[in-house]
């Protein structure tokens, strides 16, 4: 009896965790980075969002991305703009993600009351890198040529870096 309790606890945590896989919309995207709360993947658009009581609206055109009209960084590649808390701060921070080649990228950008801050930098360069994933407080990034799963956690104030075969982190 105490076994057949425990197998339906947890199957029912199993239904009610979510997954990281692409939704209805990210296959009609063909955005690269799966799991944040809301984007925007285009040439030219915006998201709208709010951290704590102040309005936001994220912006891309031509590859520059801007907040509330003030520059944040300018690149090249497909873009993707999006909000997850990584910090459970309970506010989103802002993520700048770019595919280029074989190469993803993304930056983590926190409000800090007064302007935006860049709180950590990711990516990974390869023939079989292709997308981003955004779990809870971590980004991950798989080789799917060699198998090495890169992989970013946020602990504290910083993002901190492991690899599946112990490589040292890619710098971006």
């Amino acid at each position: 009896m105490k076994r057949l309790f425990s197998t339906i606890i947890l199957t029912a945590a199993c239904f009610l965790c979510g997954a990281q896989t692409r939704t209805y919309s990210d296959n009609a995207s063909k955005t690269f980075i799966i799991g944040l709360e809301s984007y925007f993947y285009g040439a030219g658009g915006s998201l709208d969002f709010q951290v704590g009581k102040t309005e936001c609206r994220a912006t891309v055109s031509d590859g520059s991305v801007s907040v509330n009209d003030v520059l944040l960084e300018s690149g090249s590649g497909d873009t993707v703009i999006g909000i997850h808390d990584f910090t459970n701060s309970g506010s989103p921070e802002l993520v700048v993600a770019r595919r280029s080649s074989n190469t993803l990228s993304a930056g983590v950008y926190a409000w800090d009351g007064d302007s935006w801050k860049r709180i950590g930098r990711v990516g990974a360069e390869g023939e079989g890198v292709s997308d981003i994933r955004v779990f809870r407080q971590a980004v991950t990034i798989k080789n799917r040529t060699s198998g090495v799963l890169y992989t970013w956690t946020w602990h504290t104030d910083k993002f901190d870096f492991k690899s599946s075969d112990g490589s040292a982190e890619p710098l971006f």
